[in-house]
């Protein structure tokens, strides 16, 4: 057992963080707004309203970034579609849509669109 403190090798630098999200934004989509690019993570957990599915996408524009899965990715993440290693585009629809409640009431919302490579 050695008793000296390992060093990296000249020419390395090392890596120190506490908390490898910290420098990560969290995007909320805008309508028009679009997410493409390469999942580096799926987590998913359950909270009051159900399951949840947060990504994290290395943007082609953004860089990194973390998205809570709404509407069809939450849909896709549920069906096991989206695989970490592979290609995503996510788009806020610019068309509204209007969503009816059990209660009656209505809510008015910009759907959230996911796509995969493989389409023509």
């Amino acid at each position: 057992m050695s008793t000296e403190r390992p060093t990296p090798p000249d020419g390395y630098e090392r890596f120190e963080s506490n908390d490898p999200d910290s420098d990560v934004p969290t995007v909320e989509l805008e309508p028009g707004e679009v997410l493409d690019g390469l999942v580096l993570d799926l987590t998913e957990g359950e909270g009051d309203y159900g399951p949840w599915y947060r990504l994290k996408i290395k943007d082609e524009s953004r860089g990194v970034v973390r998205y809570f899965a709404k509407d069809e990715v939450k849909r896709a993440a549920a069906a096991d579609r989206i695989e970490v290693g592979e290609q995503i585009w996510v788009a806020m629809d610019t068309e509204e849509v209007t969503l009816e409640r059990d209660d009656g009431s209505t809510h008015d919302y910009n759907p959230t669109m996911v796509g995969f490579p493989g389409g023509d």
